[in-house]
C-alpha cells in the first residue's frame, strides 16, 4: 500500500506543473517559465526523496510492528516449552535458535556454554560450542577461554554487546577486543547467566551474526536479552532436574548407578539387543575380604575404598557400557555390543586394573593387596533376560572365590549330569550370608 502511494503522488504533481506552466505561458513568457520550471523541479525532486524517505520510515516501523507481533504470538508457546519439567537440556538450543531466527533473520547463530557438571575432562575456564547454525567447520572454534575475544569478553563481564558498542572503548575499560576468528560473525554477542543466592552464574554465550538489515528492531538489544533470559531460565531449570534425576538414579557413595536404576536400563539394553540381533555382556563382581579391610581400616576408609574403586572401573569402561553399585561392595557392568570373549577381556582388563591400584593399607590384605573375584555371562548365550544373565555371571562369580579368589571366571551353563551344578548353588546360597567374609 505505501510503495502504491509514491506514483500517486508523481501524477498529482505533474498534473500541478502542467497547469502551473500554462498559466505562467499565458502572462509571463518562456524565461519566467523556464526559471519557474527549474525551481518547481526542484522542489519535485526534495518532494520525491523526502516521499522515499517517509515510505522508508513507514516500511521499517511495518517490520518491526511485525517482529514485535511475532514475537508477542511466539512467546507464550515458547515460555511453556522452555518451563516444562521433562524438557531436556539438549532440546533447549533449537528453541532458542527458532526464537532467534524469527526475530533477527541473521545468517549464523552460536551457542557456547560452560562445561556439563561433573565432566572433570573439560578445563572449568572455556566455553564449548553446543550448537550453531550458518557457521562451516566448527572445529577452529569448538572451545572458547573465558576471557579470550570478543566471546570471552562478554562471558567475563556478563554484558551484552552489539557490533557498535565496540567502537566506544569506554565500555571495554579502553582497550580493543579481538575478534575470535574470521569465522565467526558477532554482531550481537549476549551472555546467558543466572543470578541466585551466589550471584551472577555464568551459563554460557549466544552469539548473533549478520542479521538482516531491513528487519533489525529498534529494540534489538532488548530482545537479545529477552532470549538470553529465557535461555538461562530453561538451562537451570534442566540442570536442576537433571541432578534431581541422577540423585535419583546414581548411588550417592559412588556416583555409579544405583540397582533399581541399572535394572532398568539392563532391561532396556537387553530388549535393543534382542531387537538388533546383537550380543551383550555382564560382569559382576565384589571385592575379596571386603569385611577384613573394614575391620582392619575402619569404616570410613572402606568408604574410600569403594569410591576410588568405583572411579577405576569408569575409566576402564568404553562408551555405552553402564556400571552399578549392586549391593554392598558388589558391582555389576553391562557391556552393550560385547560377546562372551569381549566380556570376559573387559572384566580381566577391570580386574588388572584394580589389582595394580595403590589403595591404602592393600598390603595388610590377605593376597597383599587389594583384589576382586567376578563371573562373566553374555546374552542370549547364556540367558535371555536379566535374572537369568545376572544368576549365572553370580554362580561364577561364587566359583571365582572357590577357586582362590583374584580371578574371573566365564558362565558355564548347566550341562546334563553335571554333578557339580547342586554344589555350585550350595556355595553360592552360603555365600550371599552378609556376615560371610567375601
Amino acid at each position: 500500500m505505501t510503495q502504491q502511494l509514491i506514483p500517486f503522488l508523481f501524477a498529482l504533481a505533474g498534473g500541478a506543473l502542467g497547469a502551473l506552466l500554462g498559466h505562467l505561458w499565458a502572462r509571463k513568457g518562456v524565461t519566467a517559465i523556464q526559471a519557474e520550471t527549474t525551481r518547481v523541479s526542484t522542489e519535485l525532486l526534495r518532494s520525491e526523496a523526502r516521499i522515499r524517505e517517509q515510505v522508508r520510515i513507514i516500511t521499517r516501523m511495518q517490520g518491526e510492528q511485525a517482529t514485535v507481533a511475532g514475537v508477542i504470538r511466539q512467546l507464550p508457546d515458547v515460555v511453556r516449552e522452555l518451563n516444562r519439567s521433562d524438557l531436556e537440556s539438549q532440546a533447549i538450543p533449537s528453541l532458542l535458535f527458532s526464537m532467534t531466527q524469527d526475530i533477527f533473520q541473521p545468517e549464523q547463530i552460536l551457542l557456547y556454554l560452560v562445561r556439563n557438571p561433573g565432566d572433570e575432562e573439560e578445563p572449568a575456564d572455556q566455553l564449548y560450542l553446543r550448537h550453531h547454525r550458518g557457521l562451516g567447520d566448527p572445529a577452529a572454534v569448538r572451545r572458547v577461554r573465558v576471557g579470550e575475544g570478543k566471546i570471552g569478553w562478554v562471558a567475563e563481564n556478563k554484558v551484552e554487546m552489539l557490533v557498535e558498542d565496540w567502537l566506544n572503548q569506554t565500555r571495554t575499560e579502553g582497550r580493543s577486543v579481538p575478534e575470535n576468528h574470521p569465522a565467526l560473525r558477532l554482531d550481537m554477542i549476549g551472555p546467558l547467566v543466572h543470578y541466585g543466592d551466589a550471584g551472577a552464574v555464568l551459563l554460557g554465550v549466544l552469539c548473533v551474526g549478520l542479521p538482516h538489515s531491513t528487519s533489525r528492531p529498534r529494540d534489538e538489544k532488548r530482545l537479545l536479552q529477552l532470549i538470553t533470559g529465557l535461555g538461562s531460565i530453561a538451562l537451570m531449570n534442566a540442570k536442576r532436574v537433571d541432578e534431581l534425576r541422577a540423585k535419583a538414579n546414581h548411588d550417592g557413595l559412588t556416583g555409579l548407578l544405583n540397582k533399581r536404576h541399572f535394572m532398568e536400563e539392563l532391561g532396556n539394553l537387553i530388549h535393543k539387543a534382542e531387537l538388533e540381533n546383537q550380543p551383550l555382556g555382564i560382569f559382576i563382581f565384589d571385592i575379596d575380604h571386603f569385611k577384613k579391610y573394614n575391620d582392619t581400616n575402619g569404616h570410613l576408609q572402606g568408604d574410600d575404598l569403594l569410591k576410588t574403586m568405583a572411579k577405576v572401573v569408569k575409566r576402564n569402561l568404553k562408551g555405552g557400557d553402564l556400571a552399578s553399585r549392586y549391593g554392598g561392595e558388589e558391582f555389576l557392568v553391562a557391556m552393550p555390543h560385547t560377546d562372551k570373549n569381549g566380556a570376559m577381556a573387559a572384566a580381566r582388563r577391570i580386574q588388572e586394573a584394580i589389582a595394580s591400584h595403590p589403595f591404602p593399607q592393600a598390603d595388610k590384605q590377605p593376597l597383599g593387596k587389594v583384589t576382586i573375584s567376578g563371573g562373566v555371562a553374555a546374552f542370549p548365550v547364556d540367558g535371555t533376560d536379566s535374572g537369568d544373565l545376572i544368576r549365572g555371571a553370580d554362580r561364577s562369580l561364587y566359583d571365582a572365590k572357590r577357586g582362590g579368589r583374584n580371578r574371573v571366571l566365564p558362565y558355564r551353563g548347566v550341562e546334563i549330569g553335571d554333578t557339580s551344578a547342586g554344589e555350585r548353588h550350595e556355595v553360592a546360597a552360603s555365600a550371599t550370608d552378609p556376615a560371610s567374609d567375601r
